[in-house]
């Protein structure tokens, strides 16, 4: 499934795509180029319960950010309550899950990582505010260089800040899929959330763990700068690469780019 819009500003592009082994696809993403949000998702539970909780993260993030950035008295938000905004949104996000879950055993428990971009002008430029819960990652690209924004709520990630692992023991321990944070687990989600400062040629890389499995960071940073800035091109190398390496879950790649002065980030 792709999707894309156009804009002005900042734009995204995305991609999904159920892999080589998995029945089910549970990730999904929502592009809002008009609101400046990029959401992406990667679902969990039995039967269809990831799908659910991927699909209501989607949907219900940018619509609580709509409403709740339209009752501000003022178009201009302060960067601490343009990011209150973005966490109450994921909490909504949050409730509306452990609501669904609760009035439907067939789904009870679902959850779903979440990691979430919004971008707003400042008077120098743009920032960036991504929130996340799980371990699906938003990374940046810059100056032909990939760097990791977000630090994943796992179980190895813990195990590796105390020293107990190996980061070469990272990519193949045994509770390397056991998340320490997502939606719908928990009353409140508590999501990470940070701004950072962003220049006019930068892009933001959004993905689910179907593409970190598959590919180092090394691996996603060359085919990035291969392809940058080509949006739609980037996407589609980074999720057939996934598959070609065996596609072992499902792969959803969201790409960020600034549309200015008919720069090609969109074709």
């Amino acid at each position: 499934m792709r999707s894309h819009q156009s804009s002005d500003k900042w734009i995204g592009v995305g991609l999904t795509d159920i892999g080589l082994v998995r029945k089910l696809n549970q990730d999904a993403f929502s592009l809002n180029d008009q609101l400046q949000l990029w959401v992406l998702a990667d679902g969990m539970g039995g039967h269809a319960g990831g799908e659910v909780a991927s699909q209501i993260a989607v949907h219900t993030i940018p619509q609580e950010f709509r409403t709740r950035l339209s009752s501000e008295a003022s178009l201009d938000i302060h960067l601490d309550r343009f990011q209150a905004i973005l966490s109450q949104a994921v909490e909504t996000a949050n409730q509306s899950i452990r609501n669904e879950g609760a009035q439907n055993e067939r789904i009870h428990g679902m959850g779903t990582t979440v990691v979430v971009v919004a971008i707003t002008p400042t008077p120098t430029g743009h920032q960036a505010i991504v929130a996340h819960a799980g371990d699906s990652r938003a990374y940046l690209f810059r100056n032909g260089t990939l760097s990791l924004w977000t630090k994943d709520h796992s179980l190895v990630e813990e195990r590796l800040a105390l020293n107990l692992i190996t980061p070469e023991q990272v990519r193949t321990h045994p509770l390397r899929h056991v998340v320490t944070k997502a939606l719908g687990i928990d009353p409140q989600a508590h999501p990470t959330i940070q701004a950072y400062p962003l220049e006019p040629s930068d892009l933001i890389l959004l993905c689910s763990d179907g593409l970190t499995k598959m590919l180092t960071d090394q691996e996603i940073q060359t085919i990035v700068r291969g392809k940058a800035p080509y949006l739609e091109s980037i996407c589609d190398k980074l999720v057939t690469t996934a598959n070609r390496l065996g596609g072992e879950d499902n792969t959803t790649v969201v790409l960020i780019g600034l549309n200015s002065g008919g720069t090609p980030v969109n074709t």
